[in-house]
């Protein structure tokens, strides 16, 4: 019997010993004949620098959402069902059914154009076995493990540190096989930070010399700072745009170069630049603008029979023009540069951007030129079309049931015209909009028709010398008239809104100031059986006057996309109203059923938008509004009042639910309640996911209240207990991004907290469905 038990021991103990030789030997068959991913651990570093090595390494992480690598998957799954054999079958079958089909064609017409199909077919397929399927160019190619790889990672990393002062840094990698991953780590001695000790100037020039040792405050390599290899870089373009600004046309990065003379007793470096000349055997010479020719021709201009290049000059500008009816004075303005003066790189760049501010240009080009023995700057500007037509398809959706569907169709012939240097905008539109009249909603379709001139002109009556200043601020001058028609089974409205705006910049700061803007809207009645006249608006007659003040984190250009344009904005907003109808006594000439106006309103609000990696972005804002009549007896606007809820605001309520104050509208009562002042935040995450399609999660938190003293008690703002009176909502969404030129937003918001504080079981989630993102 002891025996049998010491048999059955071995054998259990040989079995044991086999298997585990088995697993042994299939994980070295997995570790030698398939790749295993790799996993990078860094140490010896702080967390900056280990964040940023993280970033220039071979092997980067997976593109994750919620945990999850969809992007892995996605090619992975496209890989499992990806057979190049089958790819180069498919070729041969093509090129063996269409040459038999070429041979076969009756004319060589037949026979090129089967050709051409056989070419784009074959190339079809090549770019398929190149690139892979649909779902691998959606998805993440793998990186598994390679020895040359982790070579590479440890001369990227050695480049980083030595670019960050580290010169003598030293990197010590280890590799661990495990189990389902390969572990490379990587041991890193920064060891001694140089610093520089002393820099020296070293000009080929005198003139030069004293140029950078004028402006040697702005240097940005600074005795006592640590060595870093982008503050060298950064430091000689400095250097050249310096002297491209001060008349020397023909420096570039070959001219300026540093030597830096290296301490390894006691880690520190002496920086010397050096400025070479061009032509060490020639005298060099500051450069001249000679001519400066502009071009607003053409390639039809030229190569028509019909039309005649005619050539202008005007404030010493040669211009080549297909017609007369260029306004050369106003496009000379928009133009710092004239001949005679010093050849500066930022006035070019910035006659680019006056010229790109016009928008009715399709294409601009700036060529500088050494012809003979003169600078020629050749400033061709290509006119856009006269005439583009958008459509656009907006609106708001509102419940899941879709029984709030509020779409707007927009139809906007813009017409463009350099000869009036200027931008004719006329837009028809037509929405379907929902008033609150006699304790219901009547559903009414809006048309609208709108006419909008811009031009990029100071317009006022202002001395030629003011307007060569003025313009250096790239000012905006825009004209509009507003006309909208609505009508429903109880009432009518016509309106009418005029305005003057005039904008520009300085640096950082945006300034918008409308002097004039009037409005006049008239409401009319169909059937007074039906309606309760407290319900309809009176006839009213408005003036206003405002400005805006807005601050930057970057200057403000045409090259921004305008869905981002900013990533930190603050921004003021002061608008009166009432002040020239009262100013001008037109109270006595209007009619007595006209209504009129007299308030005043503040805005303020913070924006800011920041990159957390460089497919999740955190953007939040808030806002603070207020409006209020000058005496008890003024009246505010309605439209000029606030509201809480919808699409840009607390999106878990429908516009005007909620508020003011801890008020609430019932359930079968919708009626748009306003108030006199906003307190409203919003904070949301946005994320890519795949291709075009992103996501979000946010929440919003905001009411609004009444500043009347005979408003309501629990409408009014009362400040130890204003915050009891948020309503909060929050949800997710998804959006359809196109390039940043289309931008479809869906959003699902649940209500978190009502201001009434009741329970919030009866509140259904809010679906918004709108064009462009919420802010």
């Amino acid at each position: 019997m002891k025996t049998y038990c010491l048999e059955k021991k071995k054998l259990i103990i040989q079995f044991i010993l086999y298997l585990l030789l088995s697993i042994y030997a299939s994980f070295l068959h997995a570790a030698v004949g398939k790749p295993l991913p790799i996993k990078e651990v860094i140490v010896g570093v702080n967390h900056m620098h280990k964040k940023a090595l993280q970033k220039h390494s071979i092997y980067q992480p997976y593109t994750t959402f919620l945990g999850m690598p969809i992007k892995k998957w996605l090619y992975q799954w496209g890989n499992h069902h990806f057979n190049l054999e089958k790819i180069k079958n498919d070729c041969a079958a093509i090129e063996a059914t269409y040459g038999y089909r070429i041979r076969k064609a009756s004319n060589k017409k037949e026979k090129i154009k089967l050709m051409a199909t056989r070419d784009k077919a074959i190339k079809r397929k090549e770019n398929l076995a190149k690139n892979g399927n649909r779902l691998m160019r959606m998805g993440e190619k793998p990186l598994y493990y390679d020895p040359i790889y982790v070579h590479h990672n440890e001369k990227i990393f050695l480049n980083y540190l030595h670019s960050k002062g580290y010169l003598d840094a030293e990197i010590i990698t280890k590799t661990d096989l495990k189990k389902s991953s390969i572990r490379v780590t990587y041991s890193i001695k920064p060891k001694n930070l140089y610093k520089i000790i002393s820099t020296r100037l070293q000009a080929s020039d005198q003139a030069i010399d004293t140029l950078l040792a004028n402006h040697s405050n702005e240097s940005l390599i600074k005795i006592g700072d640590p060595y870093g290899y982008q503050n060298f870089v950064n430091e000689q373009e400095r250097i050249i745009n310096l002297l491209s600004d001060n008349g020397y046309f023909e420096f570039n990065e070959q001219y300026v170069h540093f030597i830096a003379d290296r301490s390894d007793g006691d880690h520190t470096i002496a920086v010397t630049t050096v400025v070479d000349l061009p032509d060490p055997k020639m005298a060099y010479h500051k450069t001249k603008i000679g001519r400066i020719v502009v071009d607003l021709t053409t390639q039809q201009d030229h190569a028509s029979s019909i039309t005649c290049v005619l050539t202008k000059v005007c404030q010493g500008l040669y211009f080549l023009v297909p017609s007369d009816g260029y306004p050369l004075d106003d496009i000379a303005a928009k133009i710092p540069l004239r001949p005679g003066d010093l050849y500066n790189k930022s006035k070019i760049l910035e006659t680019y951007e006056r010229l790109h501010r016009i928008a009715t240009f399709g294409s601009i080009a700036i060529l500088p030129k050494i012809e003979g023995d003169e600078l020629v700057i050749y400033i061709h500007a290509k006119p856009d079309e006269r005439i583009r037509f958008q459509i656009e398809i907006g609106g708001q959706c509102v419940n899941l049931n879709l029984n709030k569907l509020r779409p707007a169709i927009k139809l906007n012939p813009i017409i463009k015209r350099v000869g009036g240097l200027g931008i004719l905008q006329i837009e028809a539109s037509v929405a379907l909009r929902e008033d609150f009249v006699t304790q219901r909603f009547h559903r009414n379709i809006t048309y609208g028709l709108r006419g909008k001139f811009t031009t990029p002109c100071f317009i006022l009556f202002l001395s030629r010398k003011t307007n060569l200043m003025v313009e250096k601020f790239n000012p905006t001058t825009t004209m509009a008239i507003d006309y909208s028609f609505t009508k429903n089974p109880v009432y009518s409205s016509k309106k009418i809104d005029a305005g003057l705006n005039y904008d520009w910049y300085s640096k950082h700061v945006l300034y918008q100031c409308s002097p004039f803007k009037v409005t006049f809207d008239y409401p009319q009645v169909l059937d007074n059986s039906k309606t309760n006249q407290s319900h309809i608006k009176l006839p009213s007659f408005l003036t206003s006057m405002g400005c805006i003040l807005t601050i930057r984190a970057a200057t403000p250009t045409l090259y921004f996309n305008p869905l981002v344009s900013y990533r930190w904005m603050v921004s003021i907003d002061i608008e009166h109203g009432g002040l020239y109808e009262h100013l001008f006594l037109m109270k006595k000439i209007l009619p007595k059923e006209i209504q009129l106006y007299k308030y005043l309103k503040i805005e303020m609000g913070y924006r800011h938008a920041f990159d957390l990696t460089a497919y999740t972005t955190l953007v939040y804002q808030a806002k603070l509004g207020a409006v209020k009549g000058y005496k008890a007896t003024d009246k505010v606007p309605l439209d000029k009042q606030y509201t809480i809820g919808g699409y840009g605001s607390v999106r878990a309520w429908d516009r005007g639910v909620v508020g003011p104050g801890l008020y609430e509208s019932e359930e079968n009562n919708n009626e748009i309640q306003k108030g006199d002042l906003l307190l409203l935040g919003n904070i949301e995450l946005r994320r890519k996911l795949i291709g075009y399609l992103e996501g979000a999660i946010f929440l919003d938190i905001g009411n609004t209240w009444k500043l009347g003293k005979d408003a309501p008690l629990k409408m009014k703002f009362k400040f130890h207990k204003f915050y009891k009176a948020f309503a909060v909502g929050g949800g997710f969404g998804l959006r359809l991004n196109l390039y940043n030129i289309f931008i479809l937003c869906g959003d699902l918001a649940f209500p978190l907290y009502r201001p009434s504080g009741s329970k919030l079981q009866k509140l259904k989630p809010i679906f918004n469905l709108n064009i462009g993102y919420p802010f």
